[in-house]
């Protein structure tokens, strides 16, 4: 991933060939996943983000997932308990306040580098740059694109195949509440096949608070 699909990314997503990093801010999903990300995130030395316990159900074994919540306390999401390294700093792109993000991976700057390591970016925005897909052609094969629906959450999943010299899959979800107030961008590297297991657990855990 490089430096931002820095940050639904510039963590985060649609070119992907060179990460570009701004000063000061990150470009989604790095230079592999995202070399051009609609998402970006300023990166923040000791990220404030808080994790805990979620409620289990019959899919969550204890200690396999935790919940995660970015910094200003207003989205959360039950993520795989491996991805430790965790960033809830604001989405910005070009100096311009995006809305809450949190990126999530066990090496996030690994995940930037390349399509290798497993993570996921999750922004909320009232902006375009929510909407956007991305276009990872260059260096991924494209898959199906599908309708999902978890919760209020309703939009799009595109899959990708064989990103990068690593071979990773890269699923971007693109959609939001019925009122479409807001737009949830969800970009997800997957290198062991549970992707659509894994992006399926984000979307039905995930919340909101505005």
């Amino acid at each position: 991933m490089a430096a931002l699909l820095a940050a639904l990314v510039g963590l985060v997503l649609i070119s992907i060939a060179a990460v570009q990093l701004a000063s000061g801010d990150s470009t989604g999903i790095a230079a592999s996943p995202t070399s051009i990300s609609v998402a970006s995130t300023t990166t923040a030395a000791e990220p404030a983000v808080s994790t805990s316990s979620p409620t289990f159900g019959a899919d969550f074994a204890p200690g396999a997932v935790v919940l995660v919540t970015d910094d200003s306390g207003s989205i959360s999401a039950i993520l795989p308990a491996e991805w430790a390294d965790v960033s809830g700093v604001e989405w910005v792109v070009d100096n311009n306040r995006v809305g809450p993000s949190i990126t999530a991976a066990p090496d996030i700057d690994a995940w930037y580098a390349s399509w290798g390591t497993p993570g996921v970016f999750v922004g909320v925005s009232t902006s375009s740059l929510a909407q956007e897909p991305g276009d990872f052609s260059g260096v991924c094969s494209l898959g199906e694109l599908e309708e999902r629906s978890a919760g209020v959450l309703a939009g799009t999943v595109q899959a990708w195949s064989d990103c990068g010299a690593e071979g990773g899959d890269f699923y971007v979800f693109v959609g939001g509440p019925p009122d479409s107030s807001w737009s949830l961008l969800v970009q997800l590297v997957d290198v062991d096949g549970n992707g659509p297991a894994t992006l399926d657990q984000i979307l039905t855990t995930f919340s909101y608070e505005i």
